[in-house]
């Protein structure tokens, strides 16, 4: 690890209740620092690829709640580099697989430079990182948000990624269809999340800042590291 990422995770000065395993300063670093950039807790670090990481997400609303995260700091996965858009594919397909074998279902989604996680009405380098939501859940997220917002249908990845050029401030969702929704009006904060979290009868576990669910966390960790490469190396 260099010196100035050494340097600057210090600065960050995490702190964890005694009882358990909870970052309670999060708001804190998030003024200072992307916590993507530089990961702080490299234990929910699955796999990595050249561009890549795949993590346990802090506050999953259900056990195998995955991200994946680029390296560089860019706003969004459909913003990616076009050298950059094969290897994410194989790199979801793999976390597909994965998911899909261990729990049986896998959806997809990103905010996009879309509504705040943190606070309302304030923009974070945070939020506004590229980062995939991977999770194993069998719900059709897209019927419930087109009664909300207008949506665009895609035949593939690629014909979204393709488009990229037209979706600045964006919503992706990918389940059984891939769907990107583009709002003219104020979202609620981690929309997506919210939207989901309440699809599962599990509207308690939609904030990540609040509950972070390290239980959950431990037993994801546990049960899918074996499926990951163990040749992966943090980069």
């Amino acid at each position: 690890m260099d010196a100035m990422l050494v340097s600057l995770l210090d600065k960050m000065e995490i702190v964890f209740y005694e009882d358990m395993n909870k970052v309670v300063d999060l708001c804190c670093q998030m003024e200072e620092i992307c916590r993507f950039c530089y990961p702080p807790e490299k234990e929910r670090i699955l796999y990595t690829t050249e561009h890549f990481y795949v993590m346990v997400s802090l506050g999953p609303i259900v056990e195998g709640y995955l991200l994946i995260i680029s390296k560089e700091h860019i706003g969004a996965c459909l913003h990616l580099p076009a050298e950059y858009w094969d290897e994410f594919k194989a790199l979801k397909e793999k976390v597909r697989q994965i998911l899909v074998k261990v729990y049986g279902s896998c959806i997809f989604y990103e905010h996009g430079k879309m509504g705040s996680c943190i606070l309302e009405g304030m923009d974070h380098i945070h939020c506004y990182h590229a980062h995939l939501h991977c999770i194993p859940a069998k719900v059709e997220l897209n019927l419930r948000i087109e009664k909300e917002i207008a949506g665009t249908c895609y035949g593939s990845l690629d014909e979204c990624f393709n488009k990229k050029e037209e979706l600045d401030r964006y919503l992706f969702v990918e389940d059984e269809r891939i769907m990107t929704y583009q709002s003219d009006f104020k979202l609620r904060r981690q929309y997506l999340r919210y939207m989901l979290a309440t699809s599962l009868d599990c509207e308690d576990r939609w904030d990540w800042v609040e509950n972070q669910n390290w239980e959950l966390i431990e037993k994801t960790i546990a049960r899918l590291k074996p499926h990951f490469d163990e040749k992966s190396v943090l980069q």
